[in-house]
């Protein structure tokens, strides 16, 4: 009986290579969320500041130049939150595209991975079926033999 071969093995390989793929690339996309999301923090830690200051020269009798440069930080923030926001929302977006394209690949694979299996167990049951159809066959020549007895030629 011939060796087990599974005629899809080339398929499993490429298949596997490209769950590897996946699987950089979902790492990469959730590295770029990661970013984006500590940029927004990063962001929102700096209105959180500058609102903190506004507040602290209202309460306090400061010139008016020192709250006028506060008050055009903290509009330039502003924009800038909202621009990172966006990015955290792309970042996010690219992350679950990512994470679906490795969910699909990888249950590709291990489809493949069962029908293998599956055929290597029918293969091995075919070979184990041809060895005890063998042993049969020895088996039953053994017997006919012992059966006829010795012949005495006449």
């Amino acid at each position: 009986m011939q060796r087990f071969e599974f005629r899809l093995e080339r398929v499993l390989k490429l298949k596997k290579q490209r769950e590897w793929l996946a699987e950089l690339r979902q790492m990469e996309a959730r590295a770029a969320l990661d970013a984006a999301r500590a940029q927004v923090a990063v962001l929102h830690d700096q209105v959180a500041q500058s609102a903190a200051a506004l507040q602290t020269c209202l309460a306090s009798a400061v010139r008016d130049a020192a709250w006028l440069a506060r008050h055009q930080q903290a509009l330039r923030l502003g924009p800038l939150l909202e621009l990172a926001e966006a990015k955290a929302r792309q970042a996010d977006h690219m992350y679950q595209e990512a994470s679906a394209a490795r969910t699909q690949i990888a249950t590709e694979v291990e489809a493949l991975r069962h029908l293998r299996q599956q055929e290597w167990h029918a293969h091995r049951l075919a070979r184990l079926r041809a060895q005890q159809e063998q042993l049969d066959e020895v088996g039953l020549r053994r017997w006919q033999a012992s059966a006829a007895g010795p012949r005495i030629p006449s």
